[in-house]
């Protein structure tokens, strides 16, 4: 049996089981039933989020699967088509595992919650129409893209991308067709006074639809650079030969680079999601930023630390191997103690009960004035210039500055002056204008950032252009440690990505459809923190498992996926 059969029988068999709790739903007599020993919420819980990072993983890689093998193609670079190709082996695999997951998902969201799905299923039932047959093309166009690699070439490479442009429009289409439901739960919008759908065009099109594509689309293919990184960090450490681990070097540098470079875009797109809630309901913003969830940031904040810390640690150490890299290694304490203050600022809490003057009411010194927003969009713009310019001196190290260029170093260096003084003019001025007014002041700020990265990537590329090579970087010539630090990255990301999702859900309190559909059941309202993250880090360990099982799996079967 081939691949492609073995793998339409797993979609259709879930999509089966899905349909069969769908018509068992609409039978059951109760709102809500219950599941032993780990509780029916925990249940659906668990599945959603297991697969929700597995589908943020399969829609990310063909992203720059197709992105690598369009630059192999231009250039006739053979190493960066077998990078690409390396990257693609995991999709088959991984597309599997969340189709199981998604069968898993539906049928238990049925049997255990009738209520809510027979509420959905009303006005959205030609949205889950069109998911499974979305998905359906998806896995076609899947088994496709990976089976014809070979066949594809030359002349008709340009057939071979066509197809992964398909494939990236059909996941991007998938993802947005599930973000209607999440966001409709979020902020319902075409409802009658009595909770009818009425419009399901403006139900569809509601105030966190577009921010939630966006900032997961992004936060997406941050997610899969980073687990591709540590997919080609797990086969370093397992390759024998030098040329193994010198391929599987430069393709843990290019997956970071792709998870640190959408990374940076992450707060603002987070900035624009959070408008739209307060701009929907700002009792929801409130709870959501500085009320109840408000802990959920401190955590994002010591998580996303690791990430940024991990990936500059692992640049650094990959000076090593550039011929010339040590001459730039006296900046990196500096950069490390910038680092480390910009986050401790981020971790900061806005009200903590320190002494008897929090309690009396008083303002404390510390928290009080680096624990509100204002400081720590400034310290998440100083720490992204932190990885940009850590990012540069991995560009420069091992090259010689060619004569007259000397202008464009100096404009580098110009422009990041500017970044952290336009940063600090505007925290000044944040502490003297309302949240409104500040939020829009963010929004330029990063548009600033935005343009001047841009030229100084620009300026940096004049300055290298024709630049003599010291030596050519030795990939492969990498401490274990770095490729460690890979991996924590990774694992970090994923329980990041797994906080969030329980942000975005938990932010509706006790209602299935904020304002509109209400949680009757034993467990509406929020778990405690404490509950929370021993659940998140469970999904944790199973995605890293079910991953683990990719990559084997990957790793011993190369001829038929």
């Amino acid at each position: 049996m081939s691949g492609w059969v073995k793998k339409q029988l797993i979609l259709f068999s879930c999509l089966l089981v899905a349909i069969i709790g769908i018509i068992a739903a609409f039978n059951l007599k109760a709102d809500y039933y219950d599941f032993p020993i780990i509780e029916a919420r925990t249940v659906v819980w668990i599945l959603a989020q297991t697969m929700l990072l597995f589908a943020a993983f399969i829609l990310a890689v063909p992203v720059f699967v197709l992105i690598i093998e369009i630059g192999g193609y231009l250039t006739k670079n053979e190493r960066m088509e077998r990078l690409a190709k390396d990257f693609a082996r995991l999709l088959p695999i991984s597309y599997s595992i969340t189709a199981i997951l998604g069968g898993l998902f539906t049928f238990a969201s049925f049997l255990l919650f009738p209520k809510y799905m027979k509420f959905m299923a009303g006005p959205f039932k030609g949205t889950f129409l069109l998911f499974i047959i979305l998905i359906t093309i998806e896995s076609t166009i899947v088994y496709l893209y990976w089976t014809t690699w070979e066949k594809l070439q030359g002349n008709k490479k340009l057939q071979h991308i066509m197809l992964g442009v398909a494939l990236n429009v059909v996941g991007t289409l998938v993802m947005m067709t599930a973000n209607i439901w999440g966001s409709f739960q979020l902020s319902p919008a075409g409802i009658s006074p009595d909770g009818v759908v009425t419009s399901i065009k403006s139900a569809i099109f509601n105030y966190t639809f577009w921010p939630l594509n966006i900032h997961r689309f992004i936060a997406n293919i941050s997610f899969g650079g980073f687990l591709c990184a540590a997919y080609a960090a797990y086969k370093f450490l397992s390759s024998k030969t030098e040329e193994d681990k010198a391929h599987y070097d430069w393709m843990g540098y290019t997956g970071t680079f792709v998870g640190v470079a959408t990374m940076i875009f992450l707060p603002f797109a987070g900035y624009y999601f959070g408008m739209e809630i307060y701009s929907y309901n700002a009792q929801m913003g409130i709870t959501f930023m500085g009320g109840a969830l408000s802990k959920i940031w401190l955590l994002q904040a010591i998580v996303i630390a690791v990430v940024f810390i991990g990936t500059c640690y692992y640049l650094w150490l990959g000076l090593d191997r550039i011929p010339g890299g040590e001459r730039y290694k006296k900046y990196l304490p500096y950069l490390s103690w910038g680092l480390v203050i910009t986050f401790a600022v981020w971790a900061t809490p806005r009200a903590w009960v320190a002494s008897l003057e929090d309690v009396a009411g008083g303002t404390h010194p510390i928290f009080g004035t680096v624990g509100v927003m204002a400081p720590k969009i400034t310290a998440v713009n100083l720490a992204i210039l932190g990885v940009i310019v850590t990012f540069l001196i991995n560009r420069r190290a091992g090259k010689y500055i060619p004569q007259g260029r000397e202008m464009f170093k100096y404009m580098q260096y110009i422009l990041i002056g500017l970044i952290i003084a336009v940063n600090i003019i505007v925290l000044y001025m944040s502490y003297h204008v309302d949240s409104a007014v500040r939020i829009k002041m963010s929004i330029y700020t990063f548009l600033f950032m935005a343009v001047a990265i841009g030229f100084i990537y620009f300026f940096d590329g004049l300055l290298l252009k024709g630049a003599q090579i010291r030596g050519q970087v030795q990939w492969g010539k990498m401490a274990q440690r770095s490729q460690y630090a890979l991996i924590i990255v990774a694992v970090s990301n994923i329980w990041a990505m797994a906080l969030l999702g329980y942000g975005r859900a938990a932010a509706r309190l006790n209602w299935h459809v904020y304002g509109v559909l209400q949680d009757t059941s034993k467990y509406a309202g929020l778990p405690s923190m404490g509950r929370a993250t021993v659940i998140i880090s469970m999904i944790t360990l199973l995605f890293l498992f079910l991953l683990g099982v990719v990559f084997k799996l990957t790793a011993t079967d190369k001829k038929e996926v």
